[in-house]
């Protein structure tokens, strides 16, 4: 997977127009989210299995697990992008981040790093929000 030769633009027109999305299971998660984000830099869909095939939070568990840094890793493996340091993420790479509000039990989502490469970008049921690097587990590199 290559990223495209104008993927900064793109990468922030789709940065632009999530932000006013409404959050959806399987259209517009965590999940689906990043991989709409790898979409319009690379032009692979990695979630196209997973596109429509739940609606709500118990069936995303039921299709990808309780673990989604492991689904995470499986997906970015079969997609030929690698782990790195969660350092090491740069624009427009997948991360794992911890989502956990205080109060709450431990949880997790995903996002992709935006163009300042110091936050990345996340579907949430709080609309599209930014989370600082402190707060990322695990990162892939995309193309």
């Amino acid at each position: 997977m290559k990223r495209l030769p104008n993927w900064e633009r793109l990468l922030g027109a789709y940065f632009t127009s999530a932000r006013t999305r409404p959050f959806a299971w399987g259209t517009f998660d965590c999940a689906m989210g990043l991989c709409d984000g790898m979409l319009a830099i690379t032009g692979v869909d990695v979630g196209a299995p997973y596109r429509g095939r739940y609606d709500s939070e118990a069936g995303a568990m039921a299709l990808i697990g309780s673990d989604l840094g492991a689904f995470a890793a499986k997906v970015a493996g079969a997609s030929g992008m690698a782990e790195i340091k969660p350092t090491f993420a740069r624009r427009g790479d997948a991360v794992l981040v911890n989502n956990t509000l205080r109060g709450q039990a431990a949880s997790t989502a995903l996002g992709q790093v935006d163009l300042g490469g110091n936050f990345a970008w996340c579907a949430s049921d709080r609309g599209f929000v930014r989370v600082p690097m402190k707060r990322w587990l695990r990162a892939w590199r995309v193309g």
